[in-house]
């Protein structure tokens, strides 16, 4: 039997999550755009603590997510719409570096999947 690791997890994890998140918005929240989605970051998902949170995460066309490197200004603005004047700050305290465990991850996995 194949062991499972923590890198080929958090693999599986990124993909059903992303796909997760895409069909949950179903459009960029930056543009509108309904094309080429992907799951932006506000964030960066290098602090790992965040990178499977639903408020952080939301979907972003590659134009804005890639060209126009998260379009930064107008997802904060998107962000304080929809959650409050301090989601900001509170995703701000939130950045911190975290290790996942497999379990971990096969929990993310079972509920995004």
């Amino acid at each position: 039997m194949k062991r499972k690791s923590v890198s080929s997890l958090k693999k599986k994890c990124d993909k059903v999550f992303s796909l997760w998140i895409r069909n949950r918005d179903q459009q960029c929240v930056t543009c509108g755009s309904r094309s080429n989605l992907q799951a932006g970051h506000y964030v960066s998902r290098s602090w790992s603590s965040l990178r499977y949170s639903e408020v952080n995460v939301n979907a972003q066309c590659v134009s804005c997510n890639v060209f126009k490197r998260g379009n930064m200004d107008v997802y904060a603005l998107y962000l304080t719409r929809k959650y409050g004047d301090n989601i900001l700050k509170e995703l701000d305290k939130k950045k911190k570096p975290h290790q996942f465990t497999i379990k971990e991850l096969e929990t993310i996995y079972k509920k995004y999947a």
